[in-house]
């Protein structure tokens, strides 16, 4: 009888690999970066600036988190970090900071615990291809919201609460402050916030005869917010319809709260524990009452965060599709005499705007752009090196420069690439191009620009205002130098342009964004800097006899704005990029049969 067969004995499990130390971190984190970058990782020491000197801004930093975490097992493959980790790793600086952020984790025992390290599994989303498709044309309506109800007084209600009102000048601020002491608040009415408060009520432009209140009260606002708010209200005099029925007359005049409502719309993304309200009034209306309509916003959670008040009539602004009829015109009424200016005009998205304008019509192209036209050709040393990692790579095998300067020869030679392209292509087109190096947040010299387009051609027929700057950094981390540089590189461009062109011009186009129209994290400046634009634009076709449009842009494939990083992750959001042909087919539609003053074009997925 054969012997009963044994029965099997399990193999031991295995140990659990121990997680990797300090020096093998360290060694997978200067691995990763070096790869991606292109720098030999002896220059990569752990005190290096990740933005200024190697140029990985928070999107990349994030990528690179990910591949490190599963490279040291803090993650198993295929897994994405979730927001409040994306939020934390923003404010990473150094190569050491990433070094420590993951040996904290891994000494923590967080790797078979990945929730507990704030990472998630992937969803559909998380593919990582980006969506490309044609744009769909929206408009900006007012729409109406139910009344809110008179606030009751309730003594006690905000006792102990500390409120500051930036005073108006025109009593609103006392009365607000009247109705919030009956109810037991402190409240102070300085003109400009200037200490610690629980509540913010910006009043500043209602004043009479008050300038523009940005990019000046961002400090100010963003001090308060980091303190701790739990209300803001940034309050706008443009009548109640937002600018919507200005005339060009002093009453209702939008320019003073110009760009307040997109500031709102990123501060109640950024700040989601804060309700944040922006709220336009009728300054002609009595002070008591609209008083009363702030403190009711202030009292009533779960609404819009842009609300108007014409009379007493509440409304907020919607965003209905709206396209072009199918037998409009596709191409602007140009012919080879006409001649048309573009800021921004030799790179990006604005060049494909040239360009084709330049082909379909044959028209004067005059460029206007930050970088200086390139003198020659380019060094034959780096000729050969086709993107960032490979210029990196030619500029490090010729020593003798730091990260930093090897990155601001990167940026120089990249874009000026752009503009020999560029100008190239224009040459076969346009019945002339001519390129002129100005900051166009000079006034003297854009003027000066467009009096010698008129003196050398006697016309200018069209403008486009695309120059634009990205420094995309939350609020907390965003400093108002930096704020100030977005804001203005945009906005008082376009008012440049606006004061200096004729009224004859027969269109003005100026690039906006969907981060102005809905706000966006990461983006305080630059939608406060669109969402003027659209502001502005009620008043500067009082002034003009042709088109004024702001085209509200979402987010565009191959190339301009959108990196190949910045691509993927709106892949993982869900958000379709604009087909660049589309698009720009898309804009000389408009310019040529459109007649709204601000029109959204954002992709959708076909």
């Amino acid at each position: 009888v054969p012997p009963a067969p044994r029965p099997a004995v399990p193999a031991p499990a295995p140990e659990p690999a121990a997680p990797p130390g300090p020096d093998e971190i360290r060694a997978a984190v200067l691995s990763v970066i070096g790869s991606r970058t292109g720098y030999p990782e002896p220059m990569l020491g752990e005190d290096l600036d990740l933005e200024a000197d190697l140029s990985i801004d928070s999107i990349k930093r994030t990528e690179i988190i990910g591949e490190l975490a599963e490279r040291v097992g803090l993650a198993a493959p295929g897994v994405r970090l979730e927001e409040p980790v994306v939020e934390r790793l923003a404010r990473i600086k150094t190569i050491g900071e990433i070094v420590s952020w993951i040996g904290d984790r891994l000494g923590a025992g967080t790797a078979p615990a990945a929730e507990t390290a704030g990472i998630a599994p992937l969803t559909p989303a998380d593919s990582g291809v980006p969506v490309v498709a044609a744009p769909l044309r929206q408009v900006v309506r007012l729409a109406d919201l139910p009344p809110l109800p008179v606030p009751e007084a309730r003594p006690g209600a905000f006792a102990g609460r500390r409120f500051v009102i930036v005073d108006d000048g025109c009593g609103i601020a006392l009365e607000l402050a009247a109705l919030l002491e009956q109810q037991g608040a402190q409240v102070r009415t300085p003109l400009e916030p200037d200490s610690p408060c629980d509540g913010l009520i910006h009043l500043a432009a209602l004043r009479p005869g008050g300038g523009p209140v940005l990019p000046g009260a961002y400090g100010g606002l963003r001090d308060a917010l980091l303190g701790g708010l739990r209300w803001l209200v940034l309050a706008t005099g443009a009548g109640g319809a937002f600018g919507e029925r200005f005339d060009g007359g002093g009453v209702g005049d939008p320019t003073p709260g110009a760009g307040l409502r997109g500031l709102a719309r990123t501060l109640a993304r950024e700040f989601p524990e804060t309700l944040v309200r922006a709220v336009d009034v009728d300054t002609k209306d009595s002070p008591r009452a609209v008083a009363l309509r702030i403190l009711a916003e202030m009292t009533a959670a779960g609404q819009p965060v842009v609300v108007g008040y014409e009379g007493d009539r509440r409304r907020t602004l919607q965003i209905v599709p709206a396209p072009l009829p199918e037998d409009a015109p596709a191409v602007p009424d140009l012919t080879a005499d006409s001649v048309v200016l573009l800021t921004g005009g030799a790179r990006g998205i604005t060049a494909r705007v040239a360009l084709e304008l330049a082909r379909a019509t044959g028209c004067h192209v005059e460029l206007v752009g930050r970088t200086p036209e390139p003198a020659g050709a380019e060094d034959p040393a780096l000729a050969g090196a086709a993107d960032q990692a490979a210029l990196r790579r030619a500029l490090v095998a010729q020593g003798g420069r730091t990260p930093a300067e090897i990155e601001a020869t990167v940026r120089r030679v990249l874009a000026e690439r752009e503009v020999r392209a560029t100008l190239t292509g224009l040459g076969a087109h346009a019945a002339s191009v001519r390129y002129h190096a100005v900051d166009v947040r000079d006034p003297q010299a854009v003027r000066a620009v467009v009096e010698d387009v008129h003196a050398r051609h006697g016309r200018l027929d069209g403008v486009v205002h695309g120059a634009g700057l990205l420094e995309d950094r939350r609020v907390r981390d965003k400093d108002a130098a930096s704020f100030d540089r977005v804001y203005r590189t945009k906005v008082d461009g376009a008012c440049a342009l606006a004061a200096a062109l004729r009224p004859d011009t027969a269109f003005f186009v100026v690039f906006g964004s969907v981060s102005g129209v809905h706000g966006n994290q990461g983006q305080a400046d630059y939608a406060a800097a669109n969402d003027a634009c659209d502001t502005l634009a009620r008043v500067w076709r009082t002034r003009m006899r042709g088109r004024v449009l702001v085209a509200d842009w979402g987010p565009w494939a191959g190339g301009g704005m959108v990196t190949p990083e910045l691509a993927r992750e709106y892949a993982r959001r869900g958000v379709a990029l604009i087909d660049p042909d589309a698009g720009v087919a898309a804009l000389l539609a408009e310019i040529a049969a459109g007649d709204e003053v601000q029109v959204v074009l954002s992709g959708i997925a076909e």
